[in-house]
């Protein structure tokens, strides 16, 4: 007889469940009100689509034409109620169409495209303010900023804005990294600070709800690390999610981590950088209760194939690939492999910079911080020339992949100088400690996003992801195995500008004097014209710690023509992002690399590439 009474039971359950819902049909769905916000994070001026193997299968992905083709389709499923946003480094760091022309170009398709609002990231701030202000005031949408505060106690932009989206108040608050003075070149952010996140997000929520916004978004310059085994974003974009009060949603940036989840009833997320993946953000809420019914996040491919590029657009794409494509589509040499990049092991373009740097300028060591590396090469700039062998779709198939002007542009767009000085051992370990003092070991694997990780050439040294900040370095040795100790005893080194002047945390460095050179982008790209044929082989010149017998440090070296071979146990994304890792660099037969570069900057009738810093 208890049957009836569950069923009762459960639909009062259900009719309690459904009774918002109810009452806003009954009164017409007059209240119910939704607010669409698109989303593209990092996205560094991609103006041109990207290939990506998906689903086994390479695909074209993005570019501005494509992108604001798929942000009209979300536009009309809710023309009143949608707002597109970025979270900053829209410019900065971008490829050769945006950047040689100062980034103009990518202001230009953004305001094409119909952002609505952005905020400031660590690359906004590469090439100092006034390059920083022009761009804004050429922007059609404004920026907000918070926690970017002057001397004065005004912040660079405001700190929010809002918006009446389907008559519902939209506040937006904008928040810059707050290590940014550290990770740009020094003095590029002149006297602002970047305020702790979580403070000012509070109190500007809370003033935000006194103004009467129904909803809170913060568009923030802060990534995760990683995903955890709990689907949570590990990380700083986790820690601000969890500290903030009054927030509906946060939409993360920086990392190039795929992020969409709850955490503290916040809508976090975060999207693939360059455009190749957005994020569309659905909120149906209650005018008359002021209270959120439903919210779902779903992320998106904004494929080309079956997408028709916006004409306005790509105008201004054309119009700027007119002017670079007699340049920087020149082909200079060929490789026998992409060669690729990473932040958490050794890499073959990180090899290929730091050898050529050493030989070139004939000292022991050379190092560079990994963030100095943009793009692999062949790199994501797109020649006209189809015949080019090239790793994009469209293109004639390799290996052997054809190298061209644009790729050095791509990898070294900052212009950053090589520095020539002495370093003790004992500041060489300080350097390397420092170069690894991010990153976490997770589940068996190392993920590190930070740019600082150090590539080298001349040495090796073992590091070991488990230890503290501080105390990861194991041994450092030269490359025929001499240990290289904690004492005093001087190293000739080259390096960029950027870590010599103590960027990235680099600041040990900037000492002594050093003696500055020709531009990295030269020097790499003239070499790579000498040698022709690019041909790379397995080193081991870094190695990851994961067991007790790789603690030692390694042997020396038995006197041979072939390099000792060490396997070095890559991390699954790592390999899968970057390709293979460690390799020597063979100068051509007959040595010697040259002394004239293969281009100059400023180029005649261009604009001025000053040299400048770079993290993530």
């Amino acid at each position: 007889m208890a049957r009836p009474r569950v069923h009762l039971l459960r639909l009062l359950f259900v009719l309690i469940v459904l009774l918002p819902s109810l009452a806003s049909a009954a009164d017409g769905g007059k209240n119910l009100r939704r607010i669409t916000i698109v989303s593209v994070s990092d996205w560094h001026a991609q103006l041109e689509p990207i290939s990506l193997t998906i689903d086994d299968k390479q695909q074209q992905v993005g570019g501005a034409a494509i992108l604001k083709y798929y942000f009209d389709q979300e536009r009309q499923r809710n023309p009143r109620g949608t707002l597109i946003v970025t979270a900053g480094d829209a410019f900065g760091a971008t490829p050769p169409l945006s950047s040689f022309f100062e980034d103009v170009p990518g202001i230009e398709a953004q305001n094409a495209m119909g952002f609505n609002i952005d905020t400031l990231g660590n690359h906004s701030f590469d090439y100092g303010l006034d390059r920083l202000r022009k761009l804004m005031d050429q922007a059609k949408f404004p920026y907000v900023a918070a926690n970017i505060v002057g001397r004065d106690g005004r912040t660079i932009a405001p700190p929010y804005r809002i918006f009446t989206k389907n008559g519902v108040k939209v506040g937006v608050i904008g928040i810059g990294h707050p290590r940014t003075p550290e990770v740009v070149f020094p003095g590029r952010t002149g006297d602002y600070q970047f305020l702790d996140p979580v403070p000012v997000i509070n109190q500007h929520a809370k003033r935000l709800r006194r103004q009467g916004a129904h909803l809170v978004i913060v568009i923030a310059h802060i990534g995760a690390d990683a995903i955890g085994a709990d689907g949570m974003p590990l990380g700083p974009l986790g820690d601000v999610a969890n500290a903030v009060k009054g927030v509906d949603v946060l939409i993360g940036d920086h990392s190039d981590v795929s992020v969409n989840t709850v955490v503290n009833k916040v809508i976090v997320v975060e999207n693939k950088s360059k455009g190749v993946q957005y994020a569309v953000i659905d909120i149906e809420y209650d005018i008359h209760k002021k209270a959120i019914l439903t919210q779902s996040v779903t992320q998106k491919r904004p494929l080309v194939e079956g997408a028709t590029p916006d004409k306005n657009v790509q105008a201004i794409i054309d119009k700027y690939q007119a002017k670079l494509q007699p340049l920087f589509d020149q082909k200079v040499g060929e490789t026998a492999m992409v060669l690729s990049r990473s932040r958490q092991e050794e890499s073959l373009l990180g090899n290929l910079e730091t050898d050529i740097l050493r030989k070139t300028y004939q000292t022991q060591l050379a190092f560079d911080a990994s963030g100095a590396l943009r793009s692999d090469i062949p790199s994501s700039y797109q020649p006209a020339n189809k015949t080019l062998r090239r790793t994009g779709s469209g293109y004639a198939a390799g290996p052997p992949y054809d190298i061209v002007q644009g790729d050095f542009f791509s990898v070294f767009p900052f212009g950053n100088v090589a520095v020539t000085f002495k370093i003790t051992g004992k500041v060489l370990w300080e350097a390397l400690e420092n170069g690894l003092s991010h990153g976490a070991f997770e589940g068996g694997k190392f993920a590190n996003t930070a740019g600082r990780f150090p590539q080298i050439s001349g040495f090796k040294y073992h590091f070991d992801p488990r230890k503290p900040a501080g105390e990861r370095i194991v041994s450092v040795t030269l490359a025929d195995g001499t240990p290289i100790p904690k004492d005093n005893k001087e190293y000739t080194v080259v390096t960029g500008d950027f870590v010599f002047y103590g960027g990235d945390g680099f600041t040990m460095l900037n000492t002594g004097s050093g003696t500055t050179r020709e531009l990295v982008a030269d020097t790499i790209s003239r070499v790579v014209q000498q040698m022709g044929t690019i041909s790379v082989k397995s080193e081991g010149r870094i190695t990851r710690v994961e067991t007790s017998s790789q603690l030692m440090p390694p042997p020396l070296a038995p006197a041979a023509d072939k390099p000792q071979q060490t396997v070095v146990q890559a991390n699954g994304l790592a390999q899968q992002r970057y390709g293979p890792a460690n390799v020597n660099i063979y100068a051509p037969p007959g040595g010697g690399w040259g002394t004239e570069p293969l281009f100059r900057l400023p180029l005649a009738g261009g604009p001025r590439i000053p040299h400048c810093g770079w993290r993530n």
